[in-house]
């Protein structure tokens, strides 16, 4: 699962050009730098580090952008340095600039960025169903029956709460509808295997 999950960040879409003709290079670059600094908000790793201990770790990175975000985090604080990121991706009043923050996403660079931009109100279906099944929640039904009985010892601690919000989400019809089919992930099942344990708006082309 970690593979398919991975190879999804490095996959090229043939379609960039036309799904993201209303974001500006500038603006996309903009997008790339705030999705790099958020992996670095959902990651305390080297926020109590030593001094010493991290500018050996980050030797010849000083000029990278999660150099920065790192010790912007280590000044004001790990909590005030989430708050302000999550300020930034609040303020995004566009779905289709939130689904180009989790399609270029690494998906096993934790939840917390995922979180963030589901949970945004202009959050859309297919941006939902494109993080949903890149969770592989096929996994957890299959392994599980549902996601209440996951054990704690899973490698993936957590994901089943992000696709129980995703699930929930759905359910309530809290998604928008404003991205076109062409936002539509190659990961998307149509058809739905788990009738009466995943919500159809889940599967593509239900919308």
């Amino acid at each position: 699962m970690k593979g398919r999950l991975a190879a999804k960040y490095y996959q090229s879409k043939l379609n960039y050009n036309t799904m993201y003709e209303n974001l500006s290079e500038k603006r996309k670059q903009e997008l790339d730098t705030l999705r790099e600094w958020a992996v670095c908000a959902g990651d305390d790793y080297y926020f109590s580090m030593d001094q010493s201990d991290f500018e050996k770790s980050m030797k010849d990175c000083e000029n990278e952008e999660f150099f920065k975000a790192y010790s912007h985090q280590r000044k004001i604080g790990m909590e005030e340095f989430a708050n302000e990121i999550s300020r930034q991706i609040t303020s995004i009043h566009n779905s289709e600039e939130l689904h180009y923050l989790l399609e270029s996403y690494n998906y096993d660079d934790g939840n917390w960025t995922i979180m963030q931009c589901i949970s945004h109100p202009c959050c859309d279906i297919h941006t939902a169903r494109m993080v949903y099944w890149l969770l592989s929640p096929d996994y957890y039904y299959d392994s599980y029956t549902d996601l209440e009985h996951v054990p704690d010892s899973d490698i993936n601690e957590g994901t089943p709460k992000v696709l129980k919000f995703i699930e929930e989400k759905a359910l309530s019809k809290g998604f928008v509808h404003s991205l076109t089919s062409e936002y539509e992930d190659e990961e998307v099942p149509s058809s739905n295997e788990y009738t009466g344990r995943i919500p159809d708006s889940l599967f593509a082309g239900k919308d």
